[in-house]
């Protein structure tokens, strides 16, 4: 089996990362968070397209690397 591993970095521009913090503060839905997570996961979707890949299966990791980006990993093994 063939193993793939692509990983994206998202960061926030600094006005949303200052709405996410008020919004952390008062215990909203952390809605540019997860913009940010939904757009790393599309650019990874896109890039399997791209390469024309079918995945047996796979996992995704988020690791938080600052207060405003994350890094998303999918990892598995190709078909």
């Amino acid at each position: 089996m063939k193993q793939i591993t692509i990983t994206k970095v998202v960061s926030r521009d600094f006005i949303t990362d200052f709405i996410v913090s008020f919004q952390n503060l008062v215990g909203a839905n952390l809605t540019g968070y997860q913009k940010m997570v939904d757009k790393g996961m599309k650019q990874i979707q896109e890039e399997l397209t791209k390469l024309n890949v079918e995945l047996k299966w796979y996992r995704y990791e988020i690791t938080q690397l600052t207060n405003g980006a994350v890094s998303i990993t999918l990892y598995g093994d190709k078909k």
